[in-house]
């Protein structure tokens, strides 16, 4: 009797707790998105040939967004619309609304919750684990978390994970799409009073195999730590990350990432210099293996160069690696407005000699040129300029000419209204 009395005390303990913790946030809010971009594009992705012309396009990505915060219950619901203009016939019915988040999140118990339904996974600074904003189109998962939080030790951690089914079978549980099969993950956070902090991840990413004499799914694990400092005027992020396992045709993976930046703030003015290393193959790497880093579901748009030449690992590098070695300089003119540069020096990990045609490390140059703009609340502009000065080595990487001239630009305006809001009474 006296061990129930204490269970029983214990999860009252735990709801009063929730629903105190919980007390302070009840609100309901529409809000909404609309977002829309042009870009000129010529050697964006790859290097143009000599006949090749600029394109041209505008595209478009609107939101209706529903949160929902009442005591011990949580929701988000994002329906989106992703277009290009004119990419449809007039007067022809064509569905295009896809659901970007709709989730559910329970308090458990004090420092306890549970979040279930599709949403974006969006962990440290995206290198694993992004929702690719930059997309018209982004990364959610329908996925399964466990959170624990004690915001007086400044100590969190999550658990959780996706099964993906492409139907409701009766037998089996073969799955045909290009998604993961399963998906499992593990962080944890600890921040040291304001100055720094450290994180760890642990990513279990099983895919499709496309072996048919072995047709098990392939797993492999990618985890790491990341160490985040940023005090008064200066900032240091270093992170490394091994991965092992199988790939998807049964190669014995054993690759690794390691990034380091520092960054050094005078007044308005920042800048940077930082370095990424992605482990590829060499000329004796074993047929049985893979010495080739995948950086999994990331924002890879924000690291690799805006032009976007290094998005797939290890595709885009013919599985030789990538190193990045990178300039940042970003002047904040006002509160309102902001300009940068980045300046990337891209080469393979690797050489390539096993071809006819050698292939050496050096890729090229980018030059990446951003301004951004926020005339009042809730609406930003951006205005951004691209540059490959490409090496012959990255012809054979992604062929095109060296010698074209190619660049890219955009402009992108962001509407972020918010339509109505409700804060319940406590």
């Amino acid at each position: 009797m006296k061990n129930s009395f204490h269970k029983i005390a214990l999860i009252v303990i735990c709801i009063i707790s929730s629903h105190l913790l919980l007390a302070q946030e009840n609100n309901f809010t529409i809000s909404g998105q609309y977002r829309v971009r042009g870009e000129l594009r010529h050697g964006f992705r790859s290097l143009a040939a000599d006949s090749s012309k600029a394109a041209f396009f505008i595209s478009q990505r609107a939101r209706l967004i529903f949160d929902y915060k009442k005591d011990k219950i949580s929701s988000k619901i994002s329906i989106q619309d992703s277009r290009t203009w004119g990419d449809e016939e007039q007067k022809k019915d064509i569905g295009g609304l896809q659901v970007n988040e709709l989730w559910v999140q329970l308090a458990l118990c004090k420092n306890y919750a549970l979040k279930m339904g599709r949403q974006e996974l969006v962990y440290d600074d995206q290198r694993l684990l992004g929702n690719l904003d930059w997309g018209n189109l982004t990364i959610s998962h329908d996925a399964l978390l466990l959170k624990y939080e004690n915001k007086e030790n400044h100590f969190q951690w999550h658990i959780g994970g996706a099964f993906n089914q492409a139907g409701e079978p009766l037998f089996g549980t073969k799955y045909t799409l290009k998604n993961y099969k399963v998906l499992a993950l593990a962080w944890l956070k600890k921040e040291f009073k304001e100055s720094h902090s450290i994180s760890a991840i642990a990513i279990l990413n099983g895919v499709n195999s496309t072996i048919v004499s072995s047709p098990a799914v392939k797993s492999n694990i990618t985890f790491g730590p990341i160490y985040n400092f940023h005090h008064n005027s200066w900032k240091f992020v270093l992170g490394a990350y091994y991965q092992t396992g199988k790939t998807e045709n049964n190669l014995d993976i054993n690759a690794g990432m390691l990034n380091a930046y520092a960054e050094k703030t005078i007044k308005k003015v920042s800048v940077g210099a930082g370095v990424d290393y992605l482990s590829g193959n060499t000329d004796n790497t074993k047929a049985t293996s893979s010495n080739n880093f995948s950086t999994l579901y990331p924002t890879n748009h924000k690291f690799y160069g805006s032009m976007d030449y290094f998005l797939s690992f290890p595709n885009d590098t013919r599985g030789r690696g990538l190193v990045d070695a990178y300039l940042r300089m970003k002047a904040k003119t006002s509160g309102r407005f902001t300009a940068g540069i980045d300046v990337h020096s891209f080469s393979l990990a690797n050489k390539d000699y096993t071809g006819m045609n050698q292939i050496k490390k050096s890729l090229g140059t980018e030059l990446d040129f951003l301004t951004d703009y926020i005339p009042f609340t809730d609406v930003n502009l951006q205005v951004g300029y691209s540059m490959m000065l490409a090496t012959k080595n990255m012809e054979a990487i992604k062929g095109g000419d060296k010698n074209s001239f190619n660049y890219w630009a955009f402009v992108m305006l962001k509407v972020s209204p918010v339509f109505f809001k409700h804060v319940f009474k406590n």
